[in-house]
């Protein structure tokens, strides 16, 4: 056991998600989705703002390719650029579902492969466990984004055969 002078301080980050309520939350997951499954469904409900969309943006610069992103959320150019103009403006349930699904997954899989760097190239990359397709293009429907989810967990426990 380390001395506690040498015992890392360091807290798992709290926030507050709703109605006063505060919970912990992984890294990486937007603090709308943060809580449990029904309050996820509420916040995909209400839909975020289109700032979820330009942080995702800013996250992935350089190690997903912008179109990858788009067509795993299920938006069009046209449209992100529409939602890219009006920033506050609420995004629709069905653009909000998409932005959950790519997040979850790369939370997982950041998670599982250490950064958010490894899990972007991952996502990236053809994966044998996925009949050697990239997991960020099957993350656009829900079926597609469980099937990367399980191929992560049999990562995570070493039952990747």
């Amino acid at each position: 056991m380390k001395p506690s002078s040498q015992r890392s301080t360091t807290k798992p980050k709290k926030v507050k998600v709703f109605a006063g309520v505060r919970r912990e939350r992984p890294a990486g997951v937007p603090v709308a989705f943060a809580g449990s499954g029904v309050m996820a469904h509420d916040a995909v409900m209400k839909g975020v703002s289109g700032r979820a969309l330009t942080r995702i943006w800013e996250s992935t610069r350089g190690t997903l390719p912008a179109d990858a992103v788009l067509k795993a959320i299920g938006l069009s150019a046209r449209t992100a650029h529409r939602i890219k103009a009006d920033p506050d403006k609420p995004l629709d349930a069905r653009t909000t579902d998409g932005i959950y699904r790519l997040e979850s997954v790369r939370a997982l899989a950041q998670d599982v492969l250490g950064s958010a760097e490894a899990a972007n190239e991952w996502l990236n990359t053809e994966a044998m466990g996925l009949e050697f397709r990239k997991p960020i293009d099957l993350v656009s429907t829900s079926p597609g984004a469980e099937a990367v989810k399980t191929l992560l967990q049999r990562m995570k426990y070493g039952v990747y055969a």
